[in-house]
């Protein structure tokens, strides 16, 4: 089965989605290093990680790599740029890449169009954007509901209501439906102009324009919702096929109708919107259900905690636990994971030590002494002595979690601390612990870069004893890592030998520098077999 560019951007597009830009660049590097030639799908991708992480000056680099590589922006990446730039405030940046994408014969849509717009609001230039909403019909286009939203909203910040009642007014002349953002910009700008009746006015009319029939049509149809058990099913329907939206509208719609949903229904929408990066939504979503009388409970935490750590925003996560155990909800042991992780992958290793004993310390059924001694050896700094005390401990243990530990060592890995990762191996190895793949990939490549490499291959035999099939990337790395080093020679060909026994298809496995490293090396050697003769 070949690997297509569908596959490779579906890839890519998950990682980005989930806010994990940083693992999705070792995929775009490995993608590339396979000899697989990224497309502009791919980078889109990547650059729309980027914006959302906010991470501005790398999408900018990443953008001007597309014209390195000799490809040329469509309409989509040249939106995601103009987005990330007006985002960033940065309006005369994202006007000029904007005439450039027009210089070049691509046609802005009006989704591009609004986020211009949207950025000159944002900033009070209000000039700039009516003179783009103008501009729009000259490409064909037309403003729709979100451009006049955009505008109204921007006009009543800056304190023009009647303007923005003028353009209110005149939507519903060029057929374009008012959403609930642009009641909601109106009624809090007549409330603070102090206009109390026309707001209430403009309230009622909001209310009148819903869909009486929408919880009859729903309760009749082929799936009907009658109670909060067929509600919760229809959302997690919603939201495994993608559709967060609609999820969120059918709550807030349903949310006053007599179908009452449960924090179950809640917890899974916001699952769902902290996979997709909605992760701000998600935070607003459960503030809402605080006002409709539920409280988070330790899944709904701990499902936030996560899509903060995707979104690398870390003093929010950590605000958030905090909360947590005020409100008293008690972490479990995935939330200490995720924060341990977190910790490592900043390379904060001592700290991420320190978090999971503070887990240990919360549970019940723990022998304390032993956990004292452990915490005196940590304290002193004492790393292999309060591993060693742990496992002793925790590895008795029926329910023994594994998984700490394999995250310690990776943690090590991107330190740099090699010495102790191996050490750490060691102690696990002894303690019959067996170490996460990723773990064992982590330490390969760390010993590689140390220039250990019979240690790396001790590892790289290790994965196939434990059944683990690493990824052809892993393999090439560290048989070109050998073949390159005249010392070495010898263990990669033992480690061919070892891969092939174990099932490994070399022919297909390979890539074409290995195979031509091994190349010369069989040249070499009947060289030398020859000249002994």
């Amino acid at each position: 089965m070949y690997t297509d560019s569908a596959t490779y951007n579906a890839l890519l597009d998950g990682f980005c989605k989930c806010g994990q830009i940083d693992e999705a660049f070792m995929l775009f590097k490995s993608f590339r290093d396979d000899g697989f030639k990224v497309g502009i799908r791919g980078f889109s991708c990547m650059i729309d990680g980027l914006i959302r992480s906010k991470r501005i000056g790398e999408a900018e680099k990443l953008f001007q790599k597309v014209f390195d590589v000799g490809l040329v922006p469509d309409l989509i990446l040249y939106s995601i740029m103009i987005r990330g730039l007006s985002e960033s405030r940065r309006l005369e940046d994202a006007t000029n890449m904007f005439r450039d994408m027009i210089g070049k014969g691509i046609v802005p849509d009006t989704q591009c169009y609004n986020m211009l717009i949207k950025g000159f609001c944002d900033v009070g230039l209000l000039d700039e954007a009516r003179s783009l909403k103008l501009e729009i019909s000259q490409h064909d286009q037309f403003p729709n509901t979100c451009t006049y939203t955009i505008l109204i909203c921007g006009l009543c910040r800056n304190g023009l209501l009647g303007e923005a009642q003028q353009i209110f007014n005149d939507m519903e002349k060029l057929g374009c439906s008012p959403s609930a953002v642009t009641f909601n910009a109106l009624i809090d700008g007549l409330c603070k102009d102090g206009k109390l009746e026309e707001a209430h006015l403009m309230l009622y009319k909001m209310e009148i324009g819903k869909n009486p029939s929408l919880f009859l049509r729903l309760s009749q149809s082929a799936d009907p919702i009658l109670d909060s058990a067929s509600l919760q099913k229809m959302v997690e329907n919603f939201v495994d096929s993608g559709l967060i939206l609609k999820a969120y509208k059918l709550l807030m719609q349903l949310a006053d109708s007599g179908v009452v949903p449960n924090i179950n229904t809640y917890n899974t929408l916001i699952n769902g919107m902290c996979r997709a990066g909605q992760v701000n939504r998600a935070l607003r979503l459960s503030e809402e259900l605080q006002l409709k009388g539920h409280f988070p409970d330790s899944v709904t935490y701990s499902t936030l905690i996560e899509g903060l750590q995707r979104v690398d925003r870390e003093g929010d996560a950590y605000k958030l636990f905090e909360q947590m155990t005020e409100n008293g909800c008690k972490p479990n042991s995935s939330v200490y994971k995720t924060l341990l992780s977190w910790s490592c992958r900043r390379r904060k290793t001592t700290v991420a030590f320190g978090i999971w004993l503070k887990y240990l310390r919360s549970l019940a059924g723990h022998d304390g002494e032993a956990l004292k001694l452990t915490e005196e050896f940590f304290q002193k700094g004492d790393m292999e002595k309060a591993l060693r005390s742990l496992l002793e401990m925790e590895s008795k243990l029926a329910d023994f979690d594994s998984a700490p530990y394999s995250i310690w060592l990776v943690g090590l890995c991107q330190a740099d601390r090699v010495e102790e990762a191996l050490k750490t191996f060691s102690i696990l190895e002894e303690f019959n612990v067996v170490v996460s793949a990723p773990g064992c990939v982590k330490l390969i490549h760390a010993l590689c870069s140390g220039g250990k490499l019979d240690k790396a291959v001790d590892i790289f035999l290790y994965t196939m004893e434990k059944g683990y099939r690493l990824m052809p990337r892993v393999c090439n790395s560290v048989l070109q890592v050998l073949l390159d080093s005249k010392d070495n020679t010898i263990l990669a060909f033992e480690l061919l030998d070892k891969m092939k026994s174990m099932g490994y298809d070399l022919n297909s496995y390979l890539h074409r520098r290995t195979k031509s490293l091994l190349q010369h090396h069989y040249s070499l050697r009947k060289m030398e077999n020859v000249a002994a003769r």
